[in-house]
């Protein structure tokens, strides 16, 4: 009997999942081609001076994109995230069901393991370098200020490093949900860090909050 109303449920939501994924991009708002020459405009005027430079970014996106930028962020906005085995630190720049937009890096270095997402991930690096590789590469991509790494949904998992000081503007489109765990996991699983998974959920809910009020999924 279980059996049968489980698949009597997934028979009914299945086409309703495919409806909402076929037509989820209609509730994007942010171009990647556009961040990207934002951030290389910015890099251009203030070369390896990090914070300068993501307030200018900043100020850019919100003249672009208005009411979708949190534009008052400081640095009490920050907070860790570890996940796939990697440490670094964020700031929301915009969250909401479908997107995502953040400052992201690391003032040491870190390496780690890419995950694999229901969204598509674009990383344009600020300052410093990512180096980049799958199964059996022999080599690493190097991907530099100004350079955009995109990872794309559902995509073979990478491994990844910043072998040094690297920050960058990372847009992801998807299914953000469904990423939340695996930005979670290392919090029960090592880093038993409660206070920061607080203030992630705290703040990405909040920010998916206001941004729903408006009208944004």
């Amino acid at each position: 009997m279980l059996s049968t109303r489980l698949l009597f449920f997934g028979a009914l939501l299945l086409p309703i999942f495919y409806f909402l994924d076929q037509n989820l991009h209609k509730a994007y708002v942010f171009d990647p081609v556009k961040l990207q020459q934002i951030s290389q405009n910015a890099i251009a005027v203030h070369g390896n001076d990090t914070l300068p430079m993501m307030r200018q970014i900043t100020e850019d996106l919100k003249a672009e994109y208005g009411s979708a930028i949190v534009d008052d962020w400081t640095k009490e906005d920050w907070f860790f995230n570890n996940a796939g085995g990697a440490m670094g630190t964020m700031v929301i720049l915009h969250a909401s069901l479908t997107e995502y937009l953040i400052f992201f890096g690391t003032a040491l270095l870190t390496e780690g393991h890419s995950g694999v997402h229901m969204a598509d991930d674009y990383f344009t690096i600020l300052v410093g370098e990512e180096h980049f590789a799958g199964p059996g590469d022999l080599t690493a991509q190097v991907y530099r200020a100004g350079d955009q790494n995109h990872l794309p949904r559902g995509a073979t998992s990478r491994q990844y490093s910043m072998p040094g000081p690297c920050f960058a503007l990372e847009l992801a489109q998807g299914w953000i949900p469904a990423m939340l765990p695996f930005g979670f996991a290392d919090t029960f699983s090592s880093t038993l860090d409660f206070g920061n998974l607080w203030k992630t959920v705290w703040l990405t809910g909040k920010h998916m909050g206001s941004q729903a009020l408006m009208g944004k999924f």
